[in-house]
Order: C-alpha cells, then structure tokens, then sequence
C-alpha cells in the first residue's frame, strides 16, 4: 500500500491574511464517499464569510465551484483563532477534486457567490483522486415488458471492455452472466445554457444497460457488475418481481418531484428533504416481509417472509434529479439512490425539468412550456433511463406501460403531445383497451403534470383543461383506478372524480392523487387565492379530501380485490393519510 504523506499548499497573497496553508490528508481513495480531512491555518483575520470551495475536476473554472463549506460551521471552536478541520465524503464521479479557501477581498481572482461580498483566493490545496476513477456504480434496476427479466443500468468511465452481469441464488454461485451496452452523451448533445457551457458541464462516462433473465418469480437473486477495464462491484441482492394473476400483490413507493441533498452547501438548488424521504423508503423496503411495518399492520405474512422483503416498486413521477444542466447534480443524485435502486425496481417518468427547453417541437400557444430543463432537452433522462417503451432512446421512457403482480401501469408524457390523435394519445387508448382485468384488475395511470390539485397558478390553467379534455373521458372510459401525479409540491388526494363531479364512491371514477411532496422545496406549500401571485392560504375544493404540506412519500399495496394507499410524511414516518379501493373484476 502507498503511503501517502500530509501535502501542504501555501499561497502568498498581499493582504492581511500573508500566509494561509490549506492542506489535505489524504492524495488517494480507495472508494467512493471516502472521507477526506481538510485542514487549514494562518487566518490573521476571520470572517463569517471565509469558506472552502470544491472544485470536480480539479481544472474546472475557478469561479464555478461545485458546492462550498463555511468555516463558522466546519470548526466552530477554533475558526475564528484561524484554524480548524473539515470533513467530506468524496463522490468518485469520475474526476479528482480541489479545494480552494476564499476570504473577503479584492485581489483578483474574486469569487462572486455571496451577494455584495468579494472573496479573494487564500489558499489552495493539491489535487485528491481516487485509485480507480472508472469505477462502476450508481446503479439502478427497473421492471422490463417481462415478467421473469430484471434490468439494470449503472455507470463507469470506459467502454473499453463489455460491460457484464453475474448474478445467481447464493452470493457465492454467481454463475449467469448477462452481457450489455454502453451509451453516453455530449456536450454537443445539449441544447441550451447552462448545460452546453463548459463550465457546468461533466462528463457523464458511460452508462451500461445489461437485462437478467430467467427469474423465477419472487425469488431473492444476488449479483455483482462491472467489466475487465473498469473493475467490479461489490455483491448485491434483489427479489425478483411476481406474477400476475391469482395470488398476486403488489408494493409500491410513489412519488414524484425528488431531487438531492449534497454533503455541502451546493451551487445549486437543493432539495434538503429528499435525504429523510430516500431514509424513509429505505427504512420500508429493507426489512423482510414478516418484519416490515408496512405488511404487519395490513396482517400479511408470508412463508419465507422472515428472510425475504416484498418485490417493491418505486414509481418515480417525474422532476428526477432536478440537474437542470448542471451536470454534477446526476451523479450525486444517483448516487443517493442508490441503496433504494440496488435493490428494488426504480421506474420514472418524465417532468418538465427534464425535458422542457425552448425549441421543443411540441409547444402549443394555450401551454406554459419554458426552459425548466437547462437546456438538457431530455437526453440525459433518455440515456440514463429505459423503461419498457421500447428500443428507440428518443421515445422509450416517454409513454410506456407494464404490470407489476396485479397492478397494469400507464404511464404519460405531459411535455409531449398529448391531444387526441397523436402518437401518444393513440398508444394510450390502444394500451387501455388491451389491458386484461382477470390478471391486472388495478389500473395506475400515471404523468407528471396534475388533472386536478388543491391549487394551481394561473399559468397552468390551460395545460390543466388541455389535459382534462384529452385524457380524463379514456380514464373513465376504460376505468382507471388510480392517478398518480406530481408537478405541484403537495400532497392532495381527490375523492373518486369525473369532470368537476364527485363520484357515489371512491370505486366509481379514478382517485386522483397528486404526490409532489418527496423533495423539492420551491414555493409556498400550496398556492394562494390571488392567483396572480400565490402566496397565502387556498381554500381545498369540495373534491379535495386531504391536502397536506409535509415532504414524504407514498406507500401502496394490491392485492386482486382491494387496493390500500397510504402517505407517509417525514415528520417522524408517520401516516397522514390513507384510503381503499375495491375492484370491480
């Protein structure tokens, strides 16, 4: 093993802080999130503003750091005598990182982050990498259009061998082997500011697609994946996904507009909720069946409960990551999922923050479609992701559907379009039409954008009425259970419902429930009566009958004959909400 010895870098500036060192404990990782110390001394004079910049890669633009760590907070004993440690787990997303310590000042290079406060350069520390920067990771599995499959995507540096699988019942048979592809993108590839600027945008790497098949159902299957040039993954485990038909059920997590948390104070937007709503989920779905808090309460027992989990599904409705070209944020993002996404099925749909950007071929005059991608225009979320629509990367995470045990999934896109006679509006009634309730009796449908909420901006009110007459006569028509939704950060749910007009009960018109609430923390927790401007309380519909602001998330159960959602809030992971449903079939 390399020693490796205590690097210190000391940068002369002509001000009242001479010398300032900034140094770094460590040169080399050995694995991602490992922490690394950094330390510094020499601060003559002391200010709330002093900070430490992260830079990834090391090379990348002075003035655009990835994220920053305050002084006050890091040693809060001794900062202000001009020293102190900081700690921080390192992300290996394929580039070595680089801190820099800024103070007040004006001696250029500035740095401008804080409004009406200049900070000048006062140190500057070597460079820290890691053993293996092509390591793979962040990886995720997802549902195919077959029931004995399992796909999974993950991530590393190269292409430069094939990108493999092994996987089998024992953590040490790992004896099938799936083979895959490797896609990336460019920043050619992007279509707008900032995610075509040199200064926010990051290499992706590649991403690897491979399919397991030959699953027995509900079955617990370990693996482990990588390629000869890249290395391999530590073992992982997953429990294969169920049947249709008698005897099914199904256990789901429902959310949309997640986002990140990083272990700094970021460059961008952060969405802090999202760290107790992924400790949530993960809380629910790692336990075995027997011991899961979830399935006692509804007195289901299994079995092989005491040693397996359910087969969970997360169903992600859109605003994924909340990158909006800032490339960075993906990497972080899926790496926080991943101790959900290794383990359970992880499927999405797209938002406006994935896709949204000026020149998209579909913009009608009544809609309120901006730039909300950052001028990723989708390709991000289309080279990361395949959801079972298909082969063609440019469609197949857009409209898709599949089963999950006795639940058949619908999904849409709300940034594409959707009036009567597209492409999309015909696949959704041919999908609707061929569903077969003597095998999936539950019908989810599912985009991003809400049919109906407790509140909504003026500048939503056409795509809201463009959607309800679109779509809502073929969610009655061929009786759709369950919306699920997102866009407004909420969590709403709709009595039974069908055009303004509260059904006799909740089992005669599609439950409408807006599930926003996961993570991202712009504006108020509902919109107000002036809507105009939105700030203050509005009162629910008579329609709406549970509206709350809380971050959090959504659990489901299904069986053949009944349905049971539950909202979960992060304020202790205790229920707010729930409902049944009985099926008709």
């Amino acid at each position: 093993m390399i020693k490796l010895l205590l690097i210190v870098a000391t940068v002369l500036i002509c001000s009242v802080n001479a010398q300032v060192t900034l140094t770094v404990d460590k040169l080399l990782l050995n694995q991602s999130n490992e922490v690394v110390t950094i330390s510094w001394t020499g601060l003559t004079t002391t200010s709330l503003y002093d900070c430490i910049a992260i830079y990834s890669p090391s090379n990348s633009s002075i003035t655009h750091p990835i994220g920053f760590l305050p002084l006050s907070t890091q040693s809060p004993s001794s900062w202000k005598l001009g020293y102190g440690t900081a700690s921080l787990p390192l992300l290996n997303a394929k580039a070595d990182y680089l801190f820099r310590l800024w103070v007040p000042g004006t001696v250029k290079p500035t740095l401008n982050v804080i409004p009406n406060v200049s900070l000048e350069l006062a140190a500057t520390s070597p460079a820290v990498t890691f053993t293996n920067l092509n390591a793979p990771g962040k990886a995720y599995l997802s549902m195919t259009s077959q029931v004995n499959e399992m796909r999974l995507m993950w991530v590393s540096g190269t292409n430069n061998s094939v990108p493999t699988v092994f996987y089998g019942l024992s953590s040490d048979n790992l004896s099938q082997t799936a083979t895959g592809i490797s896609l990336t993108y460019t920043i050619n590839d992007m279509c707008a500011a900032p995610a075509n600027s040199t200064d926010y945008w990051r290499d992706p790497g590649y991403i690897h697609d491979a399919v397991m098949t030959g699953l027995s159902p509900l079955t617990k299957y370990y693996y482990y994946f990588g390629s000869d040039s890249d290395g391999w993954s530590d073992v992982y485990s997953f429990i294969s996904p169920p049947l249709s038909g008698e005897g099914s059920e199904a256990f789901v997590i429902a959310y949309g507009d997640l986002g990140t948390n990083f272990p700094f104070i970021a460059s961008v937007e952060t969405q802090y909720p999202a760290t107790e709503t992924v400790q949530g989920i993960y809380n629910t779905i790692s336990l075995p069946y027997n011991r899961n808090p979830f399935a006692k309460q509804l007195g289901l027992y299994r079995d092989d409960g005491d040693e397996n989990q359910p087969f969970w599904n997360i169903h992600h409705i859109g605003d994924i990551s909340y990158a909006r070209g800032i490339g960075f944020v993906w990497g972080y993002f899926l790496d926080s999922m991943q101790p959900l996404t290794t383990q359970c099925s992880y499927m999405v749909t797209i938002g406006n923050h994935e896709y949204d950007y000026m020149e998209q071929p579909f913009k009608p005059s009544w809609s309120n479609y901006g730039t909300d991608s950052g001028g990723e225009c989708g390709v991000p979320y289309q080279t990361r992701f395949h959801m079972p629509g298909g082969d063609d990367i440019t469609t197949r995470n857009l409209w898709y559907s599949y089963n999950q045990g006795p639940i058949h999934y619908t999904v849409m896109s709300a940034e594409h379009d959707f009036l009567p006679g597209s492409p999309q509006y015909q696949w959704i009634v041919q999908d609707l039409e061929n569903v077969d309730r003597t095998q999936t009796p539950w019908v989810v449908f599912s985009g991003h954008r809400p049919f109906y909420t407790s509140a909504l901006q003026e500048s939503e009110y056409n795509m809201t009425k463009y959607l309800l007459d679109s779509i809502e006569p073929l969610l009655m028509k061929y009786d759709v259970n369950l919306v699920l939704t997102g866009h407004v950060h909420v969590y709403v749910r709709t009595a039974g419902i069908y055009n303004y007009t509260m059904a006799p009960t909740d089992n005669d018109a599609p439950v409408h429930v807006v599930v926003g609430m996961a993570g991202n923390t712009y504006s108020v927790p509902w919109d107000g009566s002036d809507v105009t401007d939105g700030n203050g309380h509005e009162n629910l519909p008579e329609y709406v009958i549970f509206r709350a602001i809380d971050y959090g998330f959504t659990r489901i159960y299904a069986n053949m004959t009944s349905l049971y959602l539950e909202f979960v809030s992060n304020h202790r992971f205790l229920v707010h909400d729930s409902f049944w449903l009985q099926s008709k079939y």
